[in-house]
């Protein structure tokens, strides 16, 4: 690298260092995967559940993700394979990424045949091919660090067809306390992930048109709520 800044490529890199040398590291780096593979396979652990996220069954049973019927689904920050899992029951093709290799490589076998796990870096590797009708995110995005925030954007919102749907699950600030971007910059500790308003998650995906932004539920029994998570759905018309 130049002694001297001059792209963009290079200050995020030099960003990218910093939070990687903070004690709990980066996160969304593949270093993380052995770190994401113990959390989500710790038996009682909330996020080792195998039930789909609240927010989707509520989104299917009004109709507010389309058919999903022969829909081409990516699942981003995969996991468990709860999400992918659903969607496929649900008539759906999908293709979950993570990256966390051994993880998938546990829960693959599990899979119904109409899901392809693969261990992809959403923000570093080469993403699937073609556009998709639903985009989701449970978990993924809150776990970036503000400077890649950018680059999320760029990758992830052009795979959503025209008329498709972009759905996000994250830290709600409305619940927790969240540190300010700029203090994760100059520290590189993303506090275990980050937490956004209703309000910021519009504003960031503020490309996308809002379906609806809400507190995820804790009422279903056939689903996974927290009250500490928000969750988003968009339209890219």
């Amino acid at each position: 690298m130049s002694a001297r800044i001059h792209s963009v490529d290079q200050l995020l890199d030099v960003l990218d260092r910093i939070v990687a040398s903070s004690d709990r590291g980066d996160r969304s780096e593949d270093s993380a995967a052995e770190y994401w593979t113990g959390l989500l396979t710790t038996p009682g652990h909330p996020l080792a559940t195998t039930l789909p996220d609240e927010p989707l069954v509520d989104w299917h049973e009004r109709g507010l993700l389309g058919n999903l019927a022969g829909a081409r689904v990516l699942d981003i920050g995969c996991g468990g394979g709860r999400n992918s899992k659903w969607f496929a029951e649900q008539g759906a093709t999908v293709e979950g990424i993570d990256l966390a290799a051994p993880l998938l490589e546990i829960v693959r076998p599990r899979m119904p045949s109409s899901v392809t796990l693969t261990a992809v870096n959403v923000l570093r590797d080469p993403l699937p091919a073609g556009q998709f009708d639903v985009v989701y995110d449970s978990g993924c995005f809150h776990h970036i660090a503000p400077h890649r925030r950018i680059t999320y954007l760029e990758r992830v919102l052009p795979m959503v067809r025209p008329d498709g749907r972009f759905g996000i699950v994250t830290f709600a600030a409305e619940q927790m306390e969240t540190p300010p971007d700029q203090e994760i910059i100059f520290t590189g500790d993303t506090a275990g992930g980050m937490a956004f308003t209703l309000g910021d998650l519009e504003a960031i995906f503020g490309v996308l048109k809002p379906v609806e932004l809400r507190a995820v539920s804790t009422d279903r029994g056939d689903a996974f709520g927290a009250e500490f998570l928000n969750a988003a759905l968009f339209t890219t018309s």
